[in-house]
């Protein structure tokens, strides 16, 4: 799985699903682009090309792009790209000794984590959604590492399975040609945008 996010309130949101396949490919009509009013719209699409000030759809589709547009890119990781003050986000079930078996663990930019408080809160099945910093890594048995919010340190232990993501901010021309993209627009003015990197 993958995770896709496009504004702080989403970017948590859908990290505590852990939906971290790539963007969908279904694609709306060019006019989803382009809806007026405050609402944001969520439109998903494949990249034909990207500019500094726009980004063509594969369907037509043209959503403009300013200044104050955040482009993510997702990329796969693993243990050894965690380090000391990251701020993750952390699908887990706790155990009976309270540490936490992950099963998803995203690493937000620094521009994201400064933004988003630290915290926890239920899941469906019995998980749990875990926003922190990241206080210690534990060289000795790889696989596990420690977290720290709301005056809490909770041992972190990836499940055999986990599937560990980096975010990283880039710039729009960075989007590949032929890459699916899913973006938040408001007023024909892209908001967000998230991809998936190779």
């Amino acid at each position: 799985m993958r995770i896709v996010r496009w504004s702080l309130v989403a970017l948590v949101a859908a990290a505590c699903a852990g939906a971290a396949q790539s963007a969908p490919s279904r694609s709306p009509s060019p006019a989803s682009a382009t809806a007026s009013g405050g609402a944001a719209t969520r439109v998903d699409g494949t990249a034909q090309s990207a500019t500094a000030t726009a980004l063509t759809l594969t369907d037509g589709t043209v959503i403009q792009i300013t200044a104050a547009t955040r482009t993510i890119r997702t990329d796969r990781a693993t243990l050894a790209d965690l380090k000391t003050g990251q701020f993750v986000a952390i699908t887990a079930k706790q155990q009976p000794d309270g540490t936490l078996l992950a099963t998803i663990v995203n690493v937000f930019p620094a521009s994201i984590g400064a933004n988003i408080p630290a915290g926890q809160r239920p899941l469906t099945e019995g998980n749990l959604m875990t926003n922190a910093p990241i206080a210690a890594i534990d060289q000795v048995s790889g696989s596990s590492f420690t977290v720290t919010f709301s005056g809490n340190t909770v041992k972190v232990v990836l499940a055999s399975n986990a599937v560990i993501t980096a975010q990283t901010d880039v710039k729009p021309t960075d989007i590949p040609v032929g890459t699916k993209i899913s973006a938040t627009v408001r007023a024909g003015v892209a908001q967000g945008i998230q991809f998936q990197g190779p």
